[in-house]
């Protein structure tokens, strides 16, 4: 049987831009890797901002999304809370439980009797199996990147494509690798003191325009409303 990205028809190549422009999450099936995930829209117990936008297909369960935040699609999300104009790549995972490692197994049937895998020979559970994922103000979480239960990304925070985050990451620091770690700092020390007394992400939304006609302008923005 031909594969779709084996045809050679011109219609047919033309067929699979327009796809992929419209569905860029399918590159890999239409190359015959069939590692793609699927999800289908569910969102369980979570508290959306009317002003933020979550882009299907997405599993999220437990979210706090702040406003004019964006979560891009293919997105699993458990337990977490996201502040403010956030931007968040598409496939993020974050939230989906831990497994300690200083047991006999890591198989939850043993210390959790949620029945992960349809059984448990637990009564109770023996860790605490889910920690809050707390995301700030002003994030940029690029595509493909994995949370670790209970971490806290600052705000203003950068985290790179394909990034595995496993600590805590400070205010306007950009991170990346698995698993992440520092490469730099957006601002000097003193703008980012600045950038923390303003909370710019606060303003009332007459006030954001400024940002956008001094966008490039960080230290006259930050001498013009720092207290």
């Amino acid at each position: 049987m031909v594969k779709f990205y084996e045809m050679k028809s011109p219609i047919k190549k033309m067929l699979k831009k327009i796809i992929l422009y419209i569905f860029p999450e399918l590159i890999e099936t239409l190359n015959g890797n069939n590692k793609f995930r699927y999800i289908r829209d569910s969102l369980i117990g979570s508290t959306i901002s009317t002003e933020s936008r979550i882009y299907g297909p997405y599993s999220i369960s437990n979210l706090e999304l702040g406003d004019y935040s964006y979560i891009g699609r293919n997105s699993m999300i458990n337990n977490a809370k996201i502040g403010k104009f956030c931007s968040i790549g598409p496939n993020l995972v974050c939230g989906y439980g831990i497994h300690p490692t200083n047991g006999i197994t890591t198989s939850p049937m043993f210390y959790a009797n949620n029945k992960s895998n349809g059984f448990t020979l637990c009564d109770e559970t023996k860790i605490e199996e889910t920690k809050l994922i707390s995301i700030g103000n002003d994030v940029w979480i690029g595509i493909n990147v994995t949370i670790l239960d209970g971490v806290k990304i600052g705000n203003g925070a950068v985290i790179a494509a394909g990034s595995v985050v496993t600590k805590n990451v400070p205010d306007y620091a950009i991170y990346g690798g698995v698993p992440a770690k520092l490469i730099r700092y957006r601002f000097n020390e003193g703008q980012i003191e600045k950038f923390k007394k303003i909370e710019w992400w606060n303003f009332e939304f007459e006030k954001l325009k400024e940002i956008e006609e001094m966008f490039f302008d960080v230290d006259a923005f930050l001498d013009k409303n720092i207290e």
